[in-house]
């Protein structure tokens, strides 16, 4: 009975780390996709204050 005891406390530690790790990959994936987002955004917005300095020059 205590090697069922010890293989069920392992499977319990392992489904434990592999849940955390899953955790850590989600969130660094949310934060990558965060980041492009945000360096899009940044881009555009750099690029309309471009055209926009651009308009004001020609005027």
């Amino acid at each position: 009975m205590g090697k069922k005891s010890n293989l069920i406390n392992v499977l319990g530690m392992v489904a434990t780390v592999i849940g955390m790790g899953a955790t850590l990959l989600s969130n660094w994936a949310n934060e990558q996709k965060m980041n492009e987002r945000i360096k899009e955004e940044v881009d555009a917005a750099l690029a309309e204050q471009n055209s926009d300095d651009d308009e004001e020059e020609e005027a």
